[in-house]
This record gives C-alpha cells, sequence and structure tokens, in this order.
C-alpha cells in the first residue's frame, strides 16, 4: 500500500490531471478488453469519482491504482491456473494418440484460444510441450527399463515405430538404441522433465548412494529458535555452532519480505543444548537500510569464535567480506574488519587435512551477482588473515549453455578427496565437482544420484569420520528434508533420515536453508521455517548419533 500512495502522489505532482487516467492505462499497460475484464462499471465510477473531484484525490487515485492491479493481478491467476490444467491433462494423456482438437473438447475450450494462451504464456505450443513429455518418458523408459524399443514408443504415444524414432532422433540428436548404450549409467530423477534429462545426458554421473541405502526413524527432537513477530517476519540463512559448551545460532532478518529494508544479523544462544534460547540480539545492522546482510556463518581458531558474514548493496550484490570475533569477556561479536571481497559466504569455515582452512561460496565482480563457485583458502590455517581466492569453475556456466542461479555450496574430504556439492537452480540436476589438491583445482561439474531438489545443500565430516549431507529431496517447494549419512569414512551413503516432511503436518510450508554442528553425541541442524503468508523462522533439530 505504501508503494502504491507513492506512485499516487508521484503522478499527481507530475501529471496534468486530466492525463492521469491515460497515463495510469499505458503504465498497466490497460486495453480495452482487459477494461471490460476489469469490471467496467466499477472501474468507471472511480475513474468518475475522480475526475469530479476539485483538486487530484490521493485516496481515490490509490484507489484506482489497486483496483486495477488487484483485477490484472486475479486475471493473471486465472491464466496461469488454465495452463495448468491444460499441462496436467496432457501430462495424463500424452501416452495416447489424441489430438489437439479432441483436448480442446475435453477441457470445453476454444481450440484456438486454448493454443493462444498456451503458447503466449509458455512461449512453445501444445503440441511441443506433449513431445517433450513424450520424449522425457521415453529417455527415461530407456535407460530405466529392459522393455523394446517398439513397447517404448507406444508407451509414449507413438503408434509408428519410424515416426517415433525419427521424432526421438531429430529431438535428441542420437536414435533411441543409441541413447540407451550411451547413457546406461546416467541418473535421471523422478522429478526430472525434459531439459533437465538433456543437461544430465552432457555430464559424467557419479553414484552416492548405496544400493541397499537404509531409511531409518528415529524420535528427532525439535524447538523453535525464531518465529515471525511484528518486527521480524522473515529469516533466512542461518548458521550453528558449538563454542565453550554454548551453541550459537545466527541469521539474517527483515521486517517483511527477503532482503528488503533494514536487514540485520541476529543471533541467539543456547546454554542447555539447545533446550532454551535467548532473547534476539542484534550482531551487525545498518539503520539507513542501504547496506543489507547476508548470510553469517562461524569458525574457531586458536579457541576463538569468529562470524563472516557479507555486505550487499542489494539482493545478493555483494559488496564486503566482513569478520567479527566473540569477545568472551562482553560476550559480544566485535567488527576485526571490512574487505572489499565480492564473495558470498555459505558454510561454516572448513579445515582442510593439509591444516589449511577453506570457505565455499561463490563470487562475482564487486557489488555484482555471484553465479560462479568458489572457495576461499586460508594458507596460513588462521581466520584473521589475507584469504585466496580459487574459482571452482571458469564462470557460472553448465555445459548445456544455462548459467547456474544461487550456486550454493558444501563440502565433504573423504580420503582425501574433496566432494564440492552445488546446488542448481536454473535445472533441476543436482551437481559436483571434486578436487585431488585440497581445493586447488576442480574436476568438470559433475551430475550424481542424491535427489535433492533446487535447494542449498550443507554437509560436513562427523568426529567418528563418518560423513552427512542434509538436503530437501523427492518433493518440490522444499517440502521434505532429508540427512543421508556414511557407514565410515567412505563416501557412499547408507542411511538416510527423513527429518521434516509437509505430509507429516498439517499446514503446508517448507524446511530449507539448512546448517549444522555436532556436539556431545548430537547432530544439531537449524533449518528456515516457512510459515503462512511468507514469513519465515528458525526451527532446531537435534539428532542422536548414537541411533543412527
Amino acid at each position: 500500500m505504501k508503494n502504491i500512495f507513492t506512485l499516487a502522489n508521484y503522478l499527481a505532482e507530475n501529471i496534468e490531471k486530466e492525463n492521469i487516467i491515460s497515463e495510469l492505462f499505458d503504465l498497466f499497460n490497460v486495453d480495452c478488453m482487459k477494461r471490460c475484464q476489469l469490471n467496467p462499471s466499477e472501474l468507471d465510477r472511480l475513474i468518475r469519482k475522480f475526475n469530479e473531484g476539485n483538486d487530484c484525490d490521493i485516496s481515490v487515485l490509490a484507489d484506482i491504482i489497486t483496483f486495477i492491479k488487484g483485477e490484472q493481478k486475479s486475471i493473471e491467476n486465472k491464466e496461469n491456473e488454465l495452463i495448468r490444467t491444460i499441462q496436467s491433462h496432457i501430462d495424463k494423456t500424452f501416452m495416447q494418440d489424441i489430438s489437439i482438437e479432441k483436448i480442446a473438447d475435453d477441457l470445453h475450450m476454444s481450440y484456438y484460444y486454448m493454443c493462444h494462451v498456451f503458447k503466449n504464456k509458455l512461449k512453445i505450443t501444445i503440441n511441443t510441450y506433449r513431445t517433450k513429455k513424450r520424449l522425457e518418458q521415453a529417455m527415461r523408459l530407456l535407460v530405466q527399463s529392459d522393455n523394446r524399443i517398439t513397447d517404448i514408443a507406444s508407451l509414449c504415444g507413438y503408434n509408428n515405430i519410424s515416426y517415433f524414432t525419427e521424432t526421438f532422433t531429430k529431438n535428441i540428436g542420437i536414435s533411441p538404441t543409441a541413447f540407451r548404450e550411451q547413457y546406461a549409467g546416467v541418473c535421471f530423477h523422478q522429478f526430472y522433465d525434459y531439459d533437465d534429462m538433456l543437461q544430465a545426458t552432457q555430464m559424467e554421473c557419479l553414484r552416492f548412494l548405496s544400493k541397499d541405502i537404509k531409511k531409518i526413524k528415529q524420535d528427532i527432537q525439535s524447538v523453535h529458535i525464531r518465529v515471525p513477530d511484528n518486527d521480524f517476519k522473515f529469516l533466512h540463512e542461518a548458521a550453528i555452532i558449538e563454542y565453550h559448551n554454548v551453541l550459537y545460532a545466527s541469521w539474517y532478518q527483515c521486517p517483511e519480505k527477503e532482503l528488503r529494508g533494514y536487514t540485520p544479523i541476529c543471533g541467539k544462544r543456547s546454554y542447555d543444548g539447545g533446550k532454551t534460547w535467548s532473547d534476539l540480539e542484534i550482531i551487525c545492522e545498518d539503520k539507513s537500510e542501504k547496506i543489507l546482510y547476508c548470510p553469517p556463518v562461524y569458525g574457531i581458531c586458536d579457541d576463538r569464535l569468529y562470524m563472516l558474514v557479507n555486505q550487499m548493496v542489494a539482493p545478493d550484490h555483494i559488496h564486503s567480506l566482513d569478520l567479527y570475533v566473540l569477545n568472551t569477556e562482553t560476550c559480544k561479536f566485535e567488527l576485526l574488519w571490512s574487505r572489499p571481497v565480492p564473495f558470498k559466504l555459505n558454510t561454516n569455515v572448513v579445515t582442510l587435512p593439509n591444516g589449511k582452512l577453506m570457505l565455499p561460496g561463490r563470487i562475482a565482480e564487486l557489488d555484482g551477482f555471484p553465479n560462479t563457485p568458489a572457495v576461499l583458502i586460508s594458507d596460513s590455517g588462521k581466520i584473521d588473515t589475507q584469504w585466496r581466492l580459487v574459482k571452482i569453475a571458469d564462470d557460472g556456466n553448465l555445459p548445456c549453455g544455462t548459467k547456474l542461479v544461487h550456486p550454493e555450496i558444501s563440502v565433504i574430504c573423504a580420503e582425501d578427496i574433496l566432494y564440492m556439492f552445488c546446488r542448481n537452480d536454473k535445472r533441476k540436476v543436482p551437481l559436483v565437482y571434486i578436487s585431488n589438491d585440497y581445493g586447488e583445482t576442480w574436476s568438470d561439474v559433475c551430475a550424481h544420484d542424491i535427489p535433492y531438489v533446487s535447494t542449498k545443500v550443507y554437509c560436513g565430516t562427523l568426529s567418528d569420520g563418518r560423513h552427512y549431507i542434509i538436503c530437501n529431496t523427492d518433493k518440490p517447494n522444499r517440502s521434505k528434508l532429508s540427512v543421508y549419512f556414511t557407514a565410515d569414512q567412505s563416501i557412499k551413503l547408507s542411511k538416510q533420515l527423513e527429518i521434516f516432511d509437509t505430509d507429516d503436518y498439517p499446514w503446508r510450508g517448507a524446511m530449507h536453508y539448512p546448517a549444522a554442528c555436532e556436539y556431545e553425541g548430537y547432530l544439531y541442524i537449524i533449518a528456515t521455517k516457512g510459515y503462512e503468508n511468507a514469513a519465515r523462522g528458525a526451527e532446531l533439530f537435534k539428532i542422536n548419533l548414537k541411533e543412527i
């Protein structure tokens, strides 16, 4: 509403009153057809009220803007629902040899209108969409079944094997027979679509899940660390660590929406193993709202607790890397230095077998958006030092030509090999990079079989040498959070523990952006918890490692 009144005031101050409504129509692209959809009698009533006033009534003008925006949003929602209906029908019937006209008839739609709105919204035709669904199923069956190719063609809606082979070869680039032979080892997750599959075929596929992976159950303790309130409705990218028998947790918060306005780093601490938490404290802030803070990570060196954070000039546009240290006398974090390093932090400081320290993250130009995976390395093994940058990839491009978006990374060191797991937003293929020289050089990007979906992954090594990976799995919208464990120091994940699933809760939400630390036989996992109306808080899960 604040932005609406700002716009209304701007128009009143800069545009002649008799021209304001025309300016609004141009601004919101309101044509005659949309004006009819905008409930013309109500729109005309508001405009008449505005025109008949002697002065430029800001409140009435704001009502007009609100009405137009609200009705246009309603129209957009209806169109999106229509697209989902068409897609759902095709997803259920693509294996049948039926015409697009028949689909329109089944949905009680005009054939021409259905084709128009679909192409206008998705930039592809209905027939192209259906072909992709058919080829998506064909690729999956070719690598995951022993079905004859003639049977696969029939199962995908092609009664003519020659036409199936021609269509497959034209779109995929090789014949069905060659595809089966060449990509026998590829992993196609259930949540992959056509484009995900094509991307996966362009990379080597690594297998981390044991064939006999065991799904385990545990009565998991959980605590609400931070619940949205009137001061801060949004919380994100939390970190956690244990230091001198105290658990420290921190995150960035915003009054309303992510990275909008006042964005401080906040924190709490627990002196009883996570059961209760201190009052909220502000660790660093800019009340002018020109600098946004994000995200915190921790590190311990020479028996001192450090925190690193990023300054940003806009969402995900990194301005600096800042280092704080805990003053044990005042119990406050104090700033040591701030450096113009456009490196966005992802996980707590990692100690490598060679004694050096590593910070996983991503890099960009100063005040730019970071989309290239990279690490910072401390050769001295100290945190309060200069950090050396090593890019994991030359740039943020994937083999298919698309760019990585939010490539947040986390590392496991197993038998002196570093496995850097990477989030992949542009496509849903989970990624991993490998280093055999403690992060100095990295392999080309690979796909893998851990089914995490477009989300941050957090991993590490326990004190007994086992490794773990925490991630959102199997489902979209980050609605399921799991943790995987290895049985020993190998990289093979043999156990899976589901710690959150919205199917087990009466409300719909998400649990995502995990971080973790080990303390006294427990793995403490902090995660961002979704609430109604896009609000977010923080939840803590306490995993008993003796039962894993």
